[in-house]
């Protein structure tokens, strides 16, 4: 990915982090594996977990957790490259709102549905409590939760988006990936939307494709994803 300018760039933009929490097993310890997460309509990182797993039970005991996001793409030299640790309190959602979320984390994630009848698995938030930012040289430092605002205006209308999207202009999620990733899949599927981009997945890749200027309203992104398909169409025919 292009590195973002900010911390909530950063995160809209990543998928998985190491997940850190307080082990029950060895206390005074912290147990980190890696872990997908999702934003939820309040910009709260979202993870699918069983409770079997040691996360789960040590969040059981002490929900002080950190999630540390970075570029798998800067493996060659990860210290060059952005990363943020998100420090936070878990919770476990409540079904009305684990209903909403997991349709979100499904698309992102599509072999989390394999589990969404097991009894074992379920979700959990990260409420933050303070955030640690290193964007590049000269831009490192701690920012308090209100000064990142990740909340998605466009939660209650976002599957409809996608949905259209990958219905009826599936062509046009195609030519994003040919112009503005450089690549041509076999397949390709929108997956969410919000006021600064939209996801997708090509072949199994995620992409990130940002917006010029924020679209917080369905109109407003409609006429983002026009604007970006003919400056791609124009660009081809050059």
């Amino acid at each position: 990915m292009n590195h973002p300018r900010t911390a909530s760039e950063f995160l809209r933009a990543s998928r998985y982090g190491v997940l850190a929490t307080q082990s029950r097993s060895l206390p005074g310890y912290p147990f980190g594996s890696i872990t997908p997460y999702v934003l939820s309509a309040t910009g709260e990182p979202v993870i699918y977990i069983s409770t079997l797993a040691e996360h789960t039970r040590n969040i059981a005991d002490d929900p002080r957790v950190s999630l540390t996001v970075f570029d798998p793409a800067d493996a060659a030299d990860p210290q060059a490259g952005p990363r943020l640790t998100f420090l936070a309190d878990a919770y476990r959602l409540a079904p009305s709102d684990a209903a909403a979320t997991g349709a979100r984390y499904c698309r992102f994630f599509p072999a989390a549905r394999a589990y969404a009848d097991t009894h074992d698995f379920a979700f959990y938030a990260l409420r933050a409590v303070r955030l640690r930012f290193i964007g590049g040289f000269g831009q490192i430092g701690w920012i308090e939760p209100d000064a990142v605002d990740l909340r998605n205006p466009l939660a209650e209308v976002e599957a409809d988006i996608v949905e259209h999207m990958n219905r009826d202009h599936a062509d046009a999620v195609h030519t994003y990936c040919r112009h503005y990733f450089g690549v041509d899949p076999g397949h390709a599927e929108l997956v969410g939307v919000d006021p600064h981009g939209i996801d997708m997945v090509s072949d199994g890749t995620p992409r990130r494709l940002t917006f010029d200027t924020p679209a917080d309203t369905a109109d407003a992104v409609r006429g983002r994803l026009i604007d970006m398909l003919r400056q791609a169409r124009q660009a081809t025919a050059v």
